[in-house]
């Protein structure tokens, strides 16, 4: 009984110290693109917050597709606020429709 307690606290010392790791990087400016979390323990973050983990990574390629409660869930597991995460998707999503709106005018020109 004893070891598998230790067991227990042990995989939530792991998990803390991820989460901890997962927070430093949004707090340091390291993620820029939600893209960048797949590196980090994609399935501990999907798991928690409840999404599935298909849907989880596409929604990390295309950002503007979490919620806001999903937002808020992932900020709450990571102990950030919510506005670091949508900075980010909101940067992301902005880079990625001036992309596409320059493609349209470079289109129309003669």
């Amino acid at each position: 009984m004893m070891h598998l307690m230790n067991k227990e606290n042990s995989t939530e010392k792991e998990l803390e110290l991820k989460i901890t790791q997962i927070k430093l990087l949004f707090e340091n400016g390291i993620i820029k693109k939600m893209r960048d979390l797949e590196k980090s323990s994609p399935t501990m973050i999907a798991k928690y917050a409840g999404i599935n983990h298909g849907r989880y990574s596409s929604k990390l390629i295309h950002p503007g597709k979490f919620t806001a409660s999903e937002i808020v869930r992932i900020a709450y597991i990571l102990n950030i606020e919510a506005s670091v995460i949508m900075g980010i998707i909101s940067n992301q999503i902005l880079e990625e429709e001036a992309i596409a709106v320059r493609k349209v005018i470079s289109k129309d020109k003669p």
